[in-house]
């Protein structure tokens, strides 16, 4: 949803049944991919949701103060009638446009389609969704009764000529509860004590009331009614709302820029302003907060977002040893994983003088694993927010990271050490030269290395080279020197094999045993739900707890599809 800012003014008629109004015009528009040009033509505008609501700041969650009607796109301008409610906050809204408190009005749509890029911006197909009265305009070219050749941008409201009459008394009580009002509407409750003690003309009091508003705007960046969270990547305003909570929830943050200073609710109040909800001066942390967490603010998602990216960092700090030799897969389901392996090719034989080729035969084989789903709830409190204790939720998030590390290793570990039957025999044997009974010596590796190449597939020799040695911990500083590179003085000082590689699970019980892998191994499998590698996280605001509830779900399996690429060696012999 994208919104523009156009100013809006009251007729000199003071016409309280229908304003006219333009909600957008043609003009040019920055925004963070380029000047943008809304479609004024008829063909270019689909007007088919009027009459549309009439908001207070694109608050989608309160009731609107009326609605624009009799919509028109004239190729220049969109422009249409205000009406306003009945209510008794509609007709002080109403009363406050006329006076020239609020003369602008920021229109919400979407787009329609590619823009097509020109030279002044692209111009883009659009349909409106609500128009809102907000604080500051955008398009300088629109706005009540403008015309299409002025382009000077006179903010105050039209003069008005009525007769001269007598001043009346100025009842003091009246105005000052009146000017009380005003500031608490617009969040200025503070500034309106003030100027209720000085103010002598309401009318006064409600220009000054406008400019503060403006002021703080501009400090505070300017057009906060328009929402620059940009989705389409990059170092945008979410991304750095996302960065800033997980710096508070202890994540390091690497190359991107976070928002120093402010804690969970200065970062709550900034998410509202972005989202254009209305926030006062006087509201408590917790007022913010519930507002950030209830609204129709981005807050939630963002909290989400965050411990998603310290959940997955701290997951990838911590992976499992065995993930480094299988080979990773993902599944669209959670049916059974059949791994069908055609066997070799039949031999090619000689063909006779006659030319008579003969049939052969190719042999199946089959293997299965299958996903399982692993997971937890854990939540942050709304008290948890208003204390700012996200780094005590971010460690609850890297536990579960680690859990999920954790969970992976054991049922790699579990398969390894009781792989079971694949292709109705046992994994490990000798008569598949898949097992050697040697310790991790040079010579016990060089027995392996003759196994692994004496390994078949459906009575074929396969062609494999020596990759790595999985070892427990008892045996890493063996493994090491054993592949580590040295000058070697004497021929049984070589280690022939090239640079094997070293994997450490200390999960292996076994201090004696190990295991050669072949590169690039097809036969231990490992894999996620297609889309969905790593846990996941997903969030909603809590039911049982007043917070947010965040769900972490990791959906992962591991198992044997082929009976070779690997040799396991029970270490219960040595040298001969």
């Amino acid at each position: 949803m994208l919104t523009r800012q156009i100013e809006l003014r009251a007729d000199a008629a003071g016409d309280v049944e229908a304003i006219p109004c333009t909600i957008a015009t043609n003009a040019p528009v920055p925004r963070s991919m380029g000047a943008e040009i809304l479609d004024c033509t008829p063909a270019g505008v689909d007007l088919t949701r009027a009459p549309l609501p009439l908001l207070i700041a694109h608050d989608a969650g309160s009731l609107a103060v009326g609605h624009v009607d009799a919509l028109a796109a004239d190729g220049n301008r969109v422009t249409g009638r205000a009406r306003f409610a009945t209510s008794p906050e509609a007709q002080q809204i109403l009363a406050d446009v006329k006076a020239g408190i609020h003369r602008s009005l920021s229109v919400g749509y979407q787009h329609i389609g590619e823009g097509v890029p020109t030279d002044a911006g692209t111009v883009y197909r659009w349909q409106p969704h609500e128009v809102s009265i907000v604080p500051v305009p955008a398009d300088v070219a629109a706005g009540f009764f403008r015309s299409l050749h002025d382009t000077n941008m006179n903010t105050t409201a039209p003069a008005t000529t009525a007769p001269a009459t007598t001043a009346p008394a100025i009842n003091r009580a009246g105005l000052q509860a009146e000017i009380m009002e005003l500031g608490k509407r617009h969040g200025l409750t503070d500034f309106a004590r003030g100027l209720a003690q000085s103010a002598t003309d309401i009318g006064a009091a409600r220009t000054a009331i406008a400019n503060e508003l403006g002021a703080r705007d501009l400090a505070a960046g300017g057009h906060i009614n328009v929402s620059p969270m940009d989705y389409s990547g990059g170092r945008n305003e979410r991304e750095v709302l996302i960065a800033s909570l997980a710096h508070r929830m202890g994540a390091r943050q690497k190359d991107q820029p976070i928002l120093r200073g402010l804690d969970a609710v200065g970062l709550a109040l900034r998410s509202l302003e972005l989202a254009g909800e209305r926030v006062y001066s006087d509201m408590s942390r917790t007022q913010i907060i519930e507002r950030a967490m209830h609204g129709t603010g981005d807050f939630p998602n963002l909290l989400g977002a965050a411990a998603g990216r310290v959940l997955h960092d701290a997951y990838a700090a911590a992976p499992a040893a065995l993930k480094a030799v299988a080979r990773e897969t993902l599944l669209p389901d959670f049916r059974d994983r059949t791994a069908v392996r055609l066997g070799s090719a039949p031999s090619l034989e000689k063909v006779n003088e006659h030319g008579e080729f003969h049939y052969g035969t190719i042999e199946e084989g089959a293997a299965v694993w299958r996903l399982a789903t692993y997971g937890r709830i854990f939540s942050i409190t709304r008290q948890a927010l208003v204390n700012d204790d996200l780094g005590a939720f971010g460690d609850l998030v890297r536990m579960f990271a680690e859990a999920a590390a954790r969970r992976e290793a054991d049922e790699l570990v579990k398969a390894l050490t009781s792989p079971g039957q694949v292709d109705g025999a046992a994994l490990f044997s000798s008569a598949r030269s898949t097992q050697t009974a040697r310790k991790l010596t040079l010579a016990g590796l060089g027995v392996a290395v003759q196994a692994l190449r004496s390994q078949k597939h459906f009575g074929e020799l396969v062609a494999q080279e020596p990759g790595a040695i999985v070892v427990p911990a008892a045996l890493e500083m063996t493994a090491r020197q054993l592949v580590a590179s040295i000058s070697a003085t004497k021929t049984s000082d070589v280690q022939p094999f090239g640079p094997l590689g070293v994997v450490v699970e200390p999960r292996l019980t076994d201090a004696d045993g190990w295991y050669l892998v072949a590169v690039n191994q097809r036969a231990l499998e490992y894999g996620y739900l297609d889309g969905e590698a790593g846990p996941q996280i997903s969030q909603r605001e809590g039911f049982e707890v007043d917070g947010l509830e965040v769900k972490a779900r990791l959906d992962f399996g591991c198992g044997w599809v082929s009976p070779v690429g690997w040799v396991q060696n029970t270490g219960a012999t040595g040298d001969v």
